[in-house]
This record gives structure tokens, sequence and C-alpha cells, in this order.
């Protein structure tokens, strides 16, 4: 009896460049793969992650996190992506930490 195919989406980070200023620059990436198991969403994940790495000239962190899709097939409004952290701070604060913090603003060219 054959396992149904399902959808996980795969969280990779990659070193995207360093910018005038000498501070290192990052893209945090989730691509969704249908697949039969976690395993297998991970090995497909590798590859990807290693030709997008190596067609842009990128750095690849080797740790990839997968979340498996839970519900029907994708529609519109479908979560793809969910991942829980806890700090002690406010809303507001842990937004600030973990998404302006870092965040890239292109330099004009």
């Amino acid at each position: 009896m054959s396992e149904s195919m399902e959808w996980f989406g795969v969280r990779s980070l990659y070193h995207f460049g360093v910018n005038s200023k000498g501070i290192n620059v990052f893209e945090e990436r989730v691509v969704l793969f249908r697949a039969k198991s976690f395993e297998e969403a991970h090995k497909k994940a590798e590859l990807e992650a290693e030709d997008y790495a190596k067609d842009c000239d990128f750095d690849l962190h080797p740790e990839q996190i997968a979340y498996k899709q839970d519900g029907d097939a994708l529609i519109d409004g479908y979560e793809v992506w969910s991942e829980l952290y806890e700090a002690d701070l406010t809303l507001n604060d842990f937004y600030r930490e973990r998404y302006e913090k870092y965040t890239y603003h292109p330099e004009n060219a």
C-alpha cells in the first residue's frame, strides 16, 4: 500500500552577501514540496536549496526546518508556514527584534 503525498513547507537560510558597510545580508526562504514523508521532503529541499545557493553564489546554512501542511489541497489563503517562538518581550518589541532589527535595505545604485 503506497503512502499518500502531502505538502511540506521547508525553510532554508542563506548568506546573501555583504553590503558596502560590511554587514552580512541573509535570505530566509520557504519552499513547498510534495512528498510522502518529512525525510523525502528534506531530501528534495536539500537538493533544491543546494541548487539555489549554487546558482546565486550564496552560502547555505546546513539546518533546514520543515513544516507539514495540515488540511486539504492548497487553496487561496492556505497557511504555508507556522513557527512558534517564546521571548520575554511585548508583541511589538518581539516584532521589532525579529523582523525590523535586521531588515535589509538595498543600497542605492
